[in-house]
């Protein structure tokens, strides 16, 4: 007797149908699609982690170096603007510097109430002495202090950035004039 082999019926369902495959490579292509679309928004994201790092560095040292050239001299002796570019490897990065003069407000109009209670809260009771006080804290304190900006700018494609820092200096060496002026 021969040995009879067993073989497994055939099955008029066996395999996947077009449409079957079709499905599952529409999913698969939606889902590597969302995976790359993923992917790039993630990078272009470190790429302005990256740059912003860089131009908040810039800014800093900057900031630092306007801060040394400051250090020991009157307000009147340092330039009110200056501009310059970056040293290697950032010479696509350029700054500017601003210091300017602080406009301090009338401190009477800020007293509350009737202008005539201001008045007789700066103490010397007379409108002209609130005045001339008023008038000799602003005058000293303009002279006193300065805001000092640091921008550094940068092109973007066709477009220029720029990233400004800002802090306020005061000369703690400067004379009080009593005149106001």
């Amino acid at each position: 007797m021969g040995v009879k082999r067993l073989s497994a019926p055939l099955l008029p369902n066996s395999g996947f149908t077009i449409v079957e495959v079709v499905f599952a490579l529409a999913i698969m292509t939606l889902a590597f699609a969302s995976i790359l679309a993923i992917e790039s928004g993630s990078i272009n994201a470190t790429t302005r982690a990256k740059q912003m790092n860089i131009v908040g560095m810039l800014a800093k040292n900057q900031m630092v170096e306007t801060e040394f050239a400051i250090q020991g001299r009157t307000f009147e002796e340092i330039p009110k603007e200056k501009s310059g570019t970056f040293e290697s490897p950032y010479q696509d990065y350029r700054w500017q510097t601003k210091i300017k003069e602080l406009s301090i407000p009338n401190f009477m109009g800020m007293a509350g109430g009737s202008s005539g209670e201001a008045k007789e809260s700066t103490g010397g009771g007379s409108a002209a002495g609130g005045d001339m006080i008023n008038q000799l804290i602003s005058s000293n304190l303009s002279k006193a202090i300065r805001q000092v900006s640091v921008t550094v700018f940068w092109k973007q494609g066709a477009k220029e950035k720029s990233f400004a820092l800002s802090t306020f200096w005061v000369n703690l060496n400067h004379e009080i004039s009593l005149t106001g002026q």
